[in-house]
């Protein structure tokens, strides 16, 4: 049975998350086998075969694009950062988990002080992490201990004190370019006590807001005497 357009998208996009590139590559051509001008799935296929390190293959897939629509600005940027993408993709450790986000759980957020251009684009999409605490940031860091960023202030303070009452965290890259960098980050165990909600949760969010909101209200300005004349 044939599969719908509509199918072969959804789970072209799913194997992209997973980091399944072999599926990835096979889903788009099919799709391109039916739609040769599908500029969306051209891209996505130049993505795959970048990732498996195929560097021919996926300039072929961008110059398709550029044949189709000369200003796609998607194929237009990777054909300039393919000469820089790593061959020895097989080396890097990639994330047993599938980091697809689920609500209070996951969270994908742009990380800041990020590396030099040249390690950004070392990076492979779903490639392991480690988060490593600071004084007042939580750096980030693949297998080889180099440094990648760090994540943005608020966050950095927010799961500093969860990790320091028993929050665990697992993370991964969700894509990097030349100059940014977004990562994906799980928490994987929190304390068994009852008032340990989950890390991303609105709820939790709000019941600390209102927390705060309560710990200020207790405190009662200081009333000045007024001097006698």
């Amino acid at each position: 049975m044939r599969r719908s357009m509509h199918d072969l998208q959804d789970k072209a996009i799913k194997s992209a998350l997973k980091g399944d590139w072999e599926l990835a590559v096979e889903l788009n051509l099919e799709i391109i086998a039916d739609y040769p001008q599908n500029i969306t799935a051209l891209n996505r296929l130049g993505h795959a075969y970048t990732e498996l390190g195929q560097k021919e293959a996926a300039k072929d897939a961008y110059e398709q694009v550029l044949k189709i629509d000369k200003y796609d600005t998607i194929a237009s940027k990777n054909l300039k950062l393919l000469p820089h993408q790593k061959n020895n993709l097989c080396t890097i450790t990639l994330a047993d988990e599938d980091f697809i986000e689920l609500p209070g759980i996951t969270k994908s957020t742009l990380l800041i002080k990020v590396a030099s251009r040249d390690i950004l684009l070392s990076l492979v999409c779903k490639q392991r992490l480690t988060l490593v605490p600071r004084t007042r940031l939580i750096a980030i860091y693949t297998d080889e201990k180099i440094c990648i960023g760090c994540l943005p202030d608020d966050l950095s303070l927010k799961l500093i004190d969860l990790m320091k009452n028993g929050y665990e965290y697992i993370a991964c890259l969700k894509g990097a370019s030349d100059n940014t960098a977004t990562i994906f980050i799980r928490e994987v165990k929190r304390p068994k006590r009852p008032s340990a909600g989950a890390t991303f949760s609105r709820a939790n969010q709000a019941k600390k807001a209102s927390s705060k909101t309560k710990a200020k209200a207790k405190i009662k300005p200081v009333k000045t005497k007024k001097k006698s004349k």
